[in-house]
């Protein structure tokens, strides 16, 4: 509390660009850019002399110190001085402020015009090729509304004073919906420092740089949202998913703006109202589409969720296989990377159908990757665009807070319940909770205790004698026997981790249980994985992305894989699959499984090359192929990485003991990935992206490398350390599925998570269960990890929706899929995009993000 003088006046402090500045503080700058007194607080000098001895006589108390406080005083005033000059941008051209031109825009609709009129700068993209400043400008000025000179005392005017330092008005920076004013007010000068303009140009090209590398390799491995062929209307998906149950579903009532209008004039004014305006007439227009019918007759095969699984799926669908794919040809190169040549004479030539940057190219970008990342002055830059971020989210939550709660209420039957969320990271052999392995384990040993499992030691065993070996029974099972929790006891210790794999630390009961490829063929994890898929299907709402292992020591992994989920029939509307694989190619040669690394690279993408050829080769891999979403790329990222050639060797020259490092394995995984997409996408079969394990721990050349090569990633706890990175992944809505439940055990603290400070500024986080074995307690692991975010997080309802909404946009599910679950305009921007009724995530919401990242990517 500061303590005032007797006998001074009590003044407001006056406001400048919406700051409220102390009353000492409060001074005008004359023409010459210098700092005067104001005339409220000017004086003559002899009672000016009079009150500073007063002041300078009065005793310092414990509560007040006239000499300290004066200090501060010119402290403030510097301080303002140099923020009036520094925070404002300057135009050279227009005498204005700095226009911000739109770089780069990823959404659907608008790479879908652009490529109507045939143009599409992902698909133009070279090697190398850098963003201009000059086009940059051209475009900017282009955009720019240049606002007309006249004299100061004019509205909107422009005053150029002698030291070059043009005084312009200043535009509404706040993005709060209920911030609307006047036309007419009259604007506040400020001033514009010529010498910054050239400083943020410098800054803003490297930054557009980056996004330049990424679109190049991202549109370059067909990464992008409208580049798979699941993401066009006439993809059908099978087994057809179900009808929705209410025909009305994408109803709200007839005048939802009643009631918000009501609502925010008594809490705001009727200033609040125009703010209202475009959310209410997006609700209106919702209100104004035809329920769709209800279905006259039901399909063929329909099933009731969560019984029968996988009744409704035939491979007779897939039949008649497509055939061999003519004169296309395709050969692993010098480079261990493989190629897609139209023709064999093509194949003679070498002339590549797609040209993939070599693995010198690769690390000549990711070099100026890092060096843009760790440029000082960009680093200061890019933090403060994120202080901005955060500073702009707790405004509009104060501002509209209530007003998006009335309109989530007022939106019939959805809430967060009943909105649809995508476990985004989930690992199958860990997809049930202790409990529900306990149970089944104890069922097993009662009912089929006489079950061959194994074959060890020279002999066949029953599920019975592996129990008598460990010299238990089913009555001594527990959860504290089965020990499977990741307690405190895995912090940091990944190893230890692992080991919780292995229920009652047996590696033998994890080969039984855990395991696609043993010795009865997967078949116990199958039984549980349908009640885990039962269990899913009965919530309607949670749909996961299971990730099974391909580890890439033989050939036939895929095909033993695909044959699992196929013969079981695991085939269900709320699950896709992703493929990990384990970076373990150290461990493979000290077992002397592979000789060097491109045999590992070789039984990873060969089959994948030979279904796409001809599927009549694989036609099990073939219709598996259907549900899976892309690869992913698993370990622990805390071991340390020691580059041991100064020059990294191809994959056929790398036969060391030592592990790759991550971003040489990120490299290999993106670079085999392109010609396949190319060549999928050429015969209309689904193509898949590389969404990897990154920035949970280790270095921050990881989340380089993901810049670069892939689509979203998962954790990203990292991003808190990188302020540039984490700024592009914001730019560019780069995915992260986080998983503050398994970081809170493993690498990091929950009330040190930085997805509460990722999602209030806007990146496009998502929450995910990573381990529900390890770390849940209910059989609902996904809404469990929700629970615990809003408790500790203090989310609102609004937050959780974008939060599930955010999942579902993440995830690979199917483009018809995602228009039933969020609407059919998902893919627009902002409030066009955003369904309500389907949704639940309030137009003010929507429009609020929509603007804030708008205004940052016109930069």
């Amino acid at each position: 509390m500061n303590t005032r003088p007797a006998g001074a006046e009590s003044r407001p402090a006056p406001e400048i660009d919406g700051q409220s500045l102390s009353s000492s503080a409060t001074q005008m700058l004359s023409a010459e850019g210098d700092l005067v007194p104001s005339r409220d607080h000017t004086e003559d000098n002899s009672s000016s002399d009079d009150k500073s001895s007063d002041y300078e006589d009065q005793a310092k108390s414990a509560i007040y110190d006239y000499a300290a406080e004066k200090s501060l005083s010119h402290e403030e005033s510097r301080l303002f001085y140099q923020h009036s000059r520094e925070s404002l941008r300057y135009d050279t051209d227009a005498h204005g402020r700095l226009g911000r031109a739109r770089t780069f825009s990823l959404n659907y609709e608008s790479r879908k015009t652009r490529r109507n009129h045939g143009s599409d700068p992902y698909n133009d993209i070279m090697p190398g090729a850098e963003s201009s400043v000059a086009t940059n400008e051209a475009h900017a000025s282009s955009r720019r509304k240049v606002r007309n000179d006249a004299s100061a005392n004019t509205q909107g005017g422009h005053v150029s004073n002698q030291r070059g330092i043009s005084v312009v008005n200043t535009m509404d920076g706040g993005l709060g919906a209920n911030r609307a004013t006047s036309s007419t007010q009259a604007e506040e000068p400020v001033l514009v420092d010529p010498s910054i303009h050239p400083e943020l140009q410098e800054m803003s090209s490297m930054i557009q740089r980056v996004l330049d590398l990424r679109h190049k390799y991202v549109g370059l491995s067909l990464q992008l949202p409208d580049d798979n062929p699941k993401d066009h209307p006439d993809w059908k998906v099978y087994p057809e998913p179900p009808k929705p149950v209410w025909a009305d579903d994408t109803l709200v009532p007839t005048n939802p703006s009643a009631a918000i209008s009501r609502a925010s004039s008594s809490m705001f004014g009727a200033e609040h109202d125009l703010s209202l305006s475009r959310s209410q007439a997006s609700l209106a227009s919702v209100a104004e589409e035809p329920a769709q019918p209800r279905p006259t007759s039901p399909p063929l095969k329909q099933r009731k969720p969560g019984q029968d699984i996988g009744s409704d799926f035939d491979m007779s669908y897939f039949e008649p296989l497509p055939g061999d794919d003519g004169s296309m040809k395709y050969q692993l190169d010098q480079g261990s990377v493989y190629q897609v040549y139209e023709s064999p004479e093509a194949l003679q030539e070498q002339q590549t159908w797609v040209t993939v940057p070599t693995l010198r190219e690769y690390y000549i970008d990711l070099n100026i990757v890092k060096e843009v990342s760790e440029d000082g002055p960009i680093k200061s830059f890019a933090f403060r665009e994120l202080q901005i971020l955060d500073g702009k989210f707790n405004l509009h939550t104060l501002e509209n807070s209530y007003a998006e709660t009335m309109e989530s209420k007022n939106v019939p039957h959805r809430d967060f319940y009943n909105v649809r969320k995508v476990d985004t990271h989930v690992h199958h052999s860990a997809c049930m909770n202790s409990k529900h392995l306990l149970r089944f384990i104890k069922s097993k040993l009662k009912k089929s205790g006489s079950d061959i499992v194994m074959f060890r030691d020279g002999k066949e065993m029953t599920l019975q004698q592996v129990f008598d070996s460990l010299e238990m029974t089913a009555y001594d099972l527990s959860i504290d026997t089965l020990d499977t929790h990741a307690h405190t006891d895995s912090f940091h210790r990944f190893d230890k981790f692992n080991l919780k794999y292995n229920p009652v630390g047996s590696s033998r009961l994890r080969e039984i249980f855990l395991k696609t490829d043993n010795y009865i063929q997967g078949r116990y994890l199958a039984e549980l994985t349908r009640e885990v898929i039962a269990d899913l299907e009965n919530s309607k709402y949670q749909m996961v992305e299971w990730r099974v292992s391909i580890y890439g020591r033989s050939l036939d992994e895929w095909d033993k894989l695909a044959a699992w989920v196929i013969d079981n029939k695991l085939i269900s509307h709320n699950v896709r699959w992703l493929i990990q694989i384990p970076r373990l190619y150290s461990l493979y040669k000290k077992q002397g499984i592979v000789e060097n690394f491109e045999q590992l690279i070789v039984n990873v993408f060969q089959p994948l090359y030979e279904v796409t050829h001809n599927p009549s080769s694989h036609p099990k891999l073939h219709a598996f192929l259907h549900r899976v979403i892309g690869f992913d790329s698993v370990d622990d990222e805390s071991k340390v990485e020691r580059r041991y050639y100064r020059k990294f060797p191809t994959p056929k020259n790398w036969d060391a003991p030592e592990n790759p490092m991550y971003n040489y394995w990120i490299y290999y995984l993106w670079a085999n990935m392109v010609a396949l997409n190319h060549w999928r996408k050429r015969r209309g079969f689904g193509t898949f992206v590389l969404r990897p394990h990154c920035g949970e721990a280790g270095d921050v050349e990881h989340l380089q490398s993901a810049v670069l090569c892939c689509h979203s990633i998962s954790h990203g706890l990292m991003l808190r350390k990188a302020s540039l990175l984490q700024y592009i992944f914001y730019l560019d809505q780069i995915g992260i599925a986080m998983s503050p439940l398994s970081n809170n055990a493993l690498f990091l603290a929950y009330d040190r998570n930085p997805f509460q400070v990722y999602f209030r500024r806007g990146l496009n986080v998502s929450l995910s269960t990573d381990d529900p074995l390890q770390f849940a307690y209910t059989r609902e692991p996904l809404i469990e990890e929700y629970s615990v975010a809003a408790q500790i997080c203090k989310l609102s309802a609004t937050d959780m929706c974008e939060l599930a909404q955010h999942s579902v946009m993440q995830s690979g599910f199917e483009h018809e899929l995602k228009q039933r679950w969020l609407g059919p305009s998902y893919h627009l921007p902002g409030v066009q995009g955003n369904n309500v009724a389907k949704t639940n995530v309030p137009n003010l919401r929507e429009e609020f993000r929509h603007r804030t990242l708008e205004h940052e990517r016109e930069m």
